[in-house]
């Protein structure tokens, strides 16, 4: 099926486009066709859409909790909805998280919860995130209780904002019918695993203020 909405390239991007485009090759690895799409058609919604996912998914910009769980999350939520392009994306980036191609296989139906592979933290991760994908996770005592168990307020809410955040990118991906990228092209997020820091994202952010302030006045100015 072709993609929907169209999409610019790097060398079409300007403004705050550009720069959304810039901190998707740094800070996820590269730019993914649905932050083109919202770039090209929304870009101040996707300068806040792409701070969001690097802030959830990635290690060290601004979660605490351990990149591994919120990983699993994000996979798992992907292959519930069934979203193609959302699983191919976050298989790839656990990978990179070091992830085996066993775990990935395990994830895609219940062996999860017998599989000697993953430990107690693992399968209370998984399981949370397939009840909230589900929307079964307000009645899921156990589902619950397991959360309550494994990690604290902090780690919870961090699962929970990774699957959640990706049940809207998996809507956002299917409606829009976005085209997959190539497997070594997703390969770069690798690129974007070690060696960025909180203090790293904040300093890019700030570049946004005086592009957006810029492009706000030539707007005016036509009007």
């Amino acid at each position: 099926m072709t993609q929907r909405l169209s999409g610019l390239s790097h060398e079409e991007a300007t403004g705050t486009a550009k720069l959304v485009f810039e901190g998707s090759d740094q800070f996820l690895g590269r730019t993914a066709n649905l932050q083109r799409i919202l770039s090209t058609h929304s870009p101040y919604l996707a300068r806040w859409f792409g701070g969001l996912v690097a802030a959830v998914r990635q290690p060290n910009l601004g979660a605490t909790s351990d990149v591994r769980y919120r990983g699993l999350a994000v996979i798992k939520t992907s292959m519930v909805n069934a979203c193609a392009y959302c699983t191919a994306h976050t298989s790839t980036f656990g990978q990179g998280l070091g992830m085996k191609d066993d775990e990935l296989a395990a994830l895609m139906d219940d062996s999860y919860k017998t599989s000697p592979l993953f430990d107690a933290r693992d399968r209370a991760a998984i399981a949370w995130s397939e009840a909230m994908t589900n929307n079964t996770a307000q009645r899921d005592k156990a589902a619950w209780e397991a959360m309550k168990a494994n990690f604290s307020d902090a780690e919870i809410v961090e699962i929970s904002m990774a699957c959640a955040m990706f049940n809207m990118i998996n809507r956002l991906n299917d409606s829009f019918c976005t085209d997959l990228e190539t497997e070594e092209y997703n390969r770069k997020q690798w690129n974007a695993v070690d060696g960025l820091s909180v203090d790293d994202i904040e300093a890019f952010a700030s570049k946004f203020a005086s592009v957006g302030a810029a492009e706000r006045q030539l707007q005016t100015a036509a009007e």
